[in-house]
């Protein structure tokens, strides 16, 4: 997930400790609640559907965190002025245009109001989750589209341009990035800005991001079974899992390395 969640490399930090063997032998516990039937081996399916059950944990831990923060009056609800005080300390009537972070508080209230599927004023746990993580929910994919272009619309002439697409990495010196950095050229090119205009259009952004965010937990899984696979058939044994476990300490699979601290 892109949208409000930490880079990979931040939530892996503090889990990078854990001894070797302490890994493996943690890894070897949890592999039988991935290998769903049993069968001594994890399939892409597998592997797939434990990401997008990991995925929703971490969400649901992270509402769990921040719902009794914005229900101030633990009524069960988020009003959108309880929201506001407590993210940005200055209820909604007092904001003013000319305040620095006024057009994330903008951006954030179409959020809620997508978020807030009943329309009664107030988010309930599930949709203060939806408005928390809206990448993990097909409702909430406008809000994503949303979000992206105005991260990523650096000039706010409402679409992106291949240096805006590029980010930061277009000043990186490191021979790979900037074999990356071509491959990203091309690809803008030729796959995302399809009229050719140079720009990525709302159209055009909604077309690459929502499918990204909905085969976030596939392209996770392939990208550990390409890693892991020692004997290239698709598949994985407990064995080759286990020998490169410095791969799925740093991904969705141990939540990136969270499982591994904790009793199976």
């Amino acid at each position: 997930a892109v949208v409000s969640t930490q880079s990979t490399g931040d939530m892996a930090d503090g889990f990078e400790d854990l001894p070797a063997e302490q890994s493996k032998a943690k890894l070897a516990e949890l592999l039988p609640r991935v290998d769903t039937d049993s069968d001594g081996e994890v399939t892409y399916a597998e592997l797939e559907a434990w990401i997008t059950l990991q995925t929703m944990e971490f969400v649901r831990r992270d509402t769990t965190t921040a719902f009794p923060k914005d229900d101030p009056n633990s009524d069960g609800k988020v009003t959108w002025d309880e929201y506001v005080v407590s993210t940005f300390g200055e209820s909604y009537v007092d904001l003013k245009e000319d305040m620095d972070y006024y057009s994330y508080v903008v951006r954030d209230k179409a959020r809620y109001d997508m978020a807030d599927v009943n329309k009664d004023g107030g988010l309930d746990f599930e949709e203060f989750t939806a408005f928390l993580h809206p990448e993990e929910f097909p409702h909430m994919a406008e809000a994503v589209v949303d979000d992206t272009l105005e991260d990523m619309d650096e000039d706010g002439d409402g679409k992106v341009s291949l240096l805006e697409y590029l980010g930061d990495f277009i000043d990186e010196d490191d021979e790979q990035e900037k074999d990356w950095i071509e491959q990203e050229k091309e690809s803008f090119k030729s796959d995302k800005d399809k009229d050719g205009d140079g720009y990525l259009n709302r159209e055009e952004l909604a077309a690459w991001i929502i499918p990204l965010e909905k085969n976030f937990s596939g392209e996770e899984a392939a990208s550990l079974i390409e890693k892991a696979d020692t004997n290239k058939d698709g598949i994985l044994s407990y064995q080759e899992v286990i020998e490169n476990y410095s791969v799925f300490v740093g991904s969705q699979a141990t939540d990136y390395g969270r499982l591994l601290h904790e009793e199976l």
